[in-house]
């Protein structure tokens, strides 16, 4: 169950930031330098299609019949014709010859490119309890600064019964063809061989977990979240981009949209209120954790009563079982009395600012005692100052 708890209004994050997550508990595994095979397309030269359509329409590319046609010598130069065919998966050796191979064979002939496969080394992110599998560049990944900086867990989780007996390699194999590999193409096809073999997942069936600072930052038309590994007092904070994490972005996200339901919303506003009333005002979600509420003049008064500036948003900390996410409630009046009140607050809250012109405010004992419990003190003593220095 999600837990509301009042908090200061959140500040307006950094450009590009959505969402701030003052805290989360979350179970990550990492490897650096993972070997996978890229395959590149690339155009082939007339002589490669000449030997592969020689394979496709007789059956068999074969020295004789190449120097038959060309008047070159077969056996040196049909070897070297068919070289990356046979890397490509178009054709197969064949005695002295070559044979074709379908469907690559096919593609080739119908695209004149072959595939020319070379190894890259990525950086590999799992986050078992949302399935996120991420490859990062290893010159971007942040993970050398990670392992540098030495993290402490803060915990385990259970990974699910699936990873826990399985070995990376075997794990990337079957998601890069499900294509569920976040930050590869559909060039990286394979994952190479290492001599010592391919980790296991999780030998002991569970993930170390461990407390950040979370973030949500824009990625096009989707969110990016990024993970702040705190300091040990000799290391700096280490952050983490996490791009492709698109179900731990939902996932933190669904803290704010549980809001949408009115049963939730009305548990919210209790944590505001410090009571039981069960109210559920109208809302209007305006950004990712941004939503402006419309207030009766009896609610407005409790708010204020409770100190609560009606001009500035309410801040209001979600608490799930392992995340916290800060949401900001700009208020809207629903009725005279409410609008009377935030207007009230919203020229005291103006008139506060350094080098504000306080002319134009009155200054009545009530204006004055609310400006005092709105903690604008200077205010209260400038208003004053007329009545309390007057000289004959």
């Amino acid at each position: 169950m999600i837990e509301f708890v009042p908090a200061d209004p959140p500040a307006d994050p950094a450009p590009g930031t959505v969402a701030v997550l003052p805290e989360v508990l979350v179970p990550i595994r990492w490897w650096r330098g993972v070997p996978f095979e890229r395959a590149t397309p690339v155009q082939m030269t007339p002589l490669e299609r000449f030997v592969l359509e020689l394979a496709m329409t007789t059956g068999r590319a074969d020295p004789d019949e190449f120097f038959e046609i060309t008047n070159l010598p077969g056996a040196t130069l049909l070897p070297v014709a068919a070289r990356r065919l046979v890397a490509a998966g178009a054709l197969a050796r064949d005695g002295d010859g070559y044979r074709p191979l379908s469907p690559d064979a096919e593609r080739a002939a119908r695209t004149r490119t072959v595939y020319r496969t070379r190894q890259v080394s990525l950086d590999v992110v799992l986050l078992p309890r949302t399935d996120d599998l991420l490859a990062l560049d290893p010159r971007s990944s942040g993970l050398r600064e990670v392992d540098r900086l030495r993290p402490r867990s803060a915990g385990n989780a259970p990974v699910p019964p699936r990873l826990a007996g399985s070995t990376l390699a075997d794990e990337l194999r079957a998601r890069l063809a499900a294509g569920t590999v976040a930050g590869v193409d559909e060039e990286t096809t394979d994952v190479s061989e290492s001599a010592t073999g391919s980790p296991v997942v999780s030998g002991t069936g569970w993930c170390p977990v461990y407390r950040c600072r979370g973030e949500l930052r824009v990625d096009g038309d989707r969110y990016r979240p990024v993970l702040t590994l705190p300091g040990d007092g000799k290391r700096d904070p280490v952050s983490l981009e996490l791009p492709g994490a698109t179900r731990l972005a939902e996932y933190w996200l669904g803290l704010i949209d549980a809001l949408y339901d009115p049963a939730v919303r009305a548990r919210a506003w209790d944590a505001l209120l410090g009571g039981t009333q069960r109210m559920a005002p109208r809302t209007e979600r305006t950004g990712p954790v941004r939503w402006r509420c419309w207030i009766s003049g009896a609610l407005a008064r409790r708010l204020a009563d409770r100190g609560r500036n009606l001009a500035l948003p309410l801040g209001l900390a979600a608490r799930g079982e392992d995340a916290v996410v800060e949401v900001a409630i700009d208020l809207v009046g629903a009725d005279r009395t409410a609008e009377t009140l935030i207007e009230v607050d919203r020229r005291i809250t103006a008139a506060a600012e350094p080098g504000a012109d306080t002319t134009a405010l009155p200054s009545s004992p009530e204006l004055r005692d609310r400006a005092w419990r709105l903690g604008f003190p200077g205010l209260v003593y400038a208003l004053r100052e007329a009545e309390d220095f007057r000289y004959a």
